[in-house]
């Protein structure tokens, strides 16, 4: 048994197949190649989707700078609508007293026209 050991021991290797290590070598290569070519491919998918995101981005904040303003222009008009709300209703009050006092009026004078009437017939 250890004469065997030594035998196997002291033979040579045995001479790797230079075919299937070519293959080996080629299907790496083109491996690297086909990564390599993918990661390209990936980067230039990112860099594009890094620019689409930018753009959104701009976009989006132009749209929401404009939407601020937006915002800032109703709030002034609703405090201008609430201003004049507040005035047409101190006018309208004032029309409606007005009216009140003219009625009043329109009533005692013809409440002292009828009187006169009756004073005058009496004489």
């Amino acid at each position: 048994m250890e004469e065997d050991s030594k035998l196997q021991a002291e033979a040579p290797p045995p001479e790797p197949d230079t075919n299937t290590e070519a293959a080996a070598v080629d299907t790496s290569d083109d491996t690297f190649e086909m990564t390599t070519g993918s990661l390209n491919e990936l980067m230039k998918s990112m860099e594009l989707l890094l620019s689409d995101v930018e753009q959104l981005r701009s976009h989006c904040s132009n749209q929401a700078s404009d939407l601020l303003n937006a915002a800032v222009e109703i709030k002034q008009q609703q405090e201008d609508l609430k201003e004049s709300y507040l005035e047409l209703s101190r006018d309208m009050q004032e029309i409606v007293d007005a009216m009140e006092e003219l009625f009043s009026t329109k009533s005692a004078f013809e409440a002292k026209e009828q009187e006169a009437q009756k004073l005058s017939k009496q004489f």
